[in-house]
């Protein structure tokens, strides 16, 4: 005798599946604010309404290093597969990243980063 193993509509069988409705881009935002943080961050700051953060954190090695990121939103379907209704992706990709001995250094350099500079220069449009 065949066992059976999935129902007809793809769900393992003993496996519930409830439908879940895309939150608003700004329910996302605010869901995804702390998320995907590295475990050593020493700093943290967002921009245009939380979509975009700079992350200062600790390495694996000991040193200071940051990375900007973007907030991507998830469309329906992709939300369906996911638990999450963003991801937060780095604004350069394979980029190198500069490591510093303290908090203090990177502070005084990262706000010559063009990205610095278009996100976070501006007074007043911190979130």
């Amino acid at each position: 005798m065949r066992r059976r193993e999935r129902r007809g509509d793809g769900v393992p069988k003993g496996v519930l599946h409830i439908a879940r409705e895309l939150p608003s881009r700004e329910e996302a935002t605010r869901f995804m604010h702390e998320e995907g943080l590295p475990p050593a961050t020493l700093e943290t700051r967002y921009a245009c309404g939380g979509e975009v953060r700079y992350v200062i954190f600790r390495s694996a090695n000991g040193f200071v290093t940051y990375c900007f990121e973007r907030l991507c939103f998830l469309d329906a379907e992709e939300y369906r597969h996911s638990a999450v209704p963003a991801v937060w992706q780095p604004m350069r990709e394979g980029l190198c990243k500069p490591v510093y001995a303290s908090l203090r250094d990177v502070r005084r350099q990262i706000v010559f980063e063009p990205e610095y500079r278009m996100y976070f220069a501006h007074d007043g449009e911190e979130t």
